[in-house]
């Protein structure tokens, strides 16, 4: 018989944004008594897991699972000051639950790549003249290592899949996050990426997050130093220094705008990438921020790219339902949600109907 994991009590209280106190204020029960369940001192009846998925939305099973949730690496904090413990805690929460799926979503689907995302370790490898590996060289590298053309990257999001990476859209519920990403042994890399950040902000965001794991899960280093490292790898890894310094000759906002219509990243972006190369003066950078802020464009630019969306989830919940004939509420048992979170999470209409005599038409609630 299944036994109550008391790990999952917690993950479910998180990811619905709820304290202790509040869940048992809302369930009627001592805090006490839910204490000792969530710590994994006492085992709960029967009536109380039912009562408990009642209140938390989840169905009891969700409770019995294998496994345990996983923390996230400092670095990936450090700006995030602004955000309280309570919803930092929730966005973890469901990044936990996306890879709990993404695990039993594997056992049939089948994952293929002949490339990988490397980790490296800067005290073993060595550039020109022996000298410890820069940030310039490791992209350098990696563009090499996985045979990328001059010039701009078409799609971020494909190139982090078709290298053994997924891709996870997730609605934290703030822009105060735009990404996170996971190294897990066993499993592909995952990148949590925020479906509200701008397409051009997300370009970075998923370079700076392969940054992280291509330096940071080996060698590890001060938390503002590794965000200063993950930062100008995604410079160099999107906008090589030997293409763009040409480029960058004339720098105003018109340049960077005919600029960021072909790199496909931020004026900001190439503004830091020209700081960084020294090819701008102290005066053109504040110069340049303060015309950003003048126009608004510090919060949202014009003129995004094409926003870049992932498949390989996508394509995983597909198979479970077009090829291995699976109904969206087996779906759904399978991944322990009810319904509604089933939806919200992965749309299983944008994957096509499956068998139509197996799956009752589905029911929005209009508000």
């Amino acid at each position: 018989m299944p036994k109550f994991n008391h790990h999952m009590l917690t993950l479910a209280r998180d990811s619905r944004g709820l304290t202790q106190a509040e869940l048992s204020e809302r369930m009627s029960v001592a805090q006490g008594t839910l204490s000792k369940y969530e710590t994994g001192f006492s085992e709960p009846t029967e009536e109380f897991v039912s009562d408990l998925g009642g209140a938390l939305g989840y169905p009891a099973s969700f409770f019995f699972q294998d496994g345990r949730p996983y923390g996230f690496p400092p670095f990936h904090y450090r700006k995030r000051k602004k955000l309280s413990s309570k919803v930092l805690g929730r966005i973890v929460a469901e990044m936990n639950i996306r890879r709990m799926h993404i695990l039993k979503l594997s056992l049939s689907f089948p994952l293929q790549s002949n490339a990988f995302i490397p980790e490296i370790d800067r005290d073993d490898y060595r550039g020109r003249g022996n000298a410890r590996l820069n940030t310039e060289d490791v992209a350098r590298q990696i563009r090499e290592m996985w045979m990328l053309p001059s010039g701009p990257i078409d799609n971020m999001v494909d190139l982090i899949e078709e290298h053994g990476g997924i891709v996870v859209p997730c609605d934290f519920g703030t822009d105060l996050i735009d990404a996170m990403s996971q190294r897990i042994d066993g499993m592909p890399v995952l990148f949590f990426v925020n479906v509200n950040a701008p397409a051009d902000r997300l370009r970075h965001t998923l370079a700076h997050e392969l940054g992280h794991m291509v330096l940071h899960t080996i060698t590890f280093a001060d938390d503002d130093e590794m965000e200063q490292e993950a930062d100008a790898f995604a410079g160099a890894f999107l906008v090589p220094a030997d293409e763009i310094r040409t480029q960058l000759r004339r720098f105003d906002l018109r340049q960077l705008a005919n600029l960021k219509t072909y790199w496909k990243v931020s004026m900001a972006a190439l503004a830091v990438r020209a700081d960084r190369l020294n090819l701008i003066t102290p005066y053109q950078k504040k110069h340049f921020w303060i015309e950003m802020g003048k126009l608004g464009y510090r919060k949202r630019e014009p003129n995004e790219p094409p926003k870049e969306k992932a498949k390989l989830l996508r394509h995983m919940v597909a198979f479970h339902i077009k090829k291995l004939g699976y109904s969206i509420q087996e779906m759904a048992d399978m991944l322990h949600l009810n319904m509604r979170d089933f939806q919200q999470m992965y749309d299983p209409s944008a994957t096509g109907p499956s068998s139509p005599e197996r799956n009752a038409p589905l029911l929005r609630l209009v508000k």
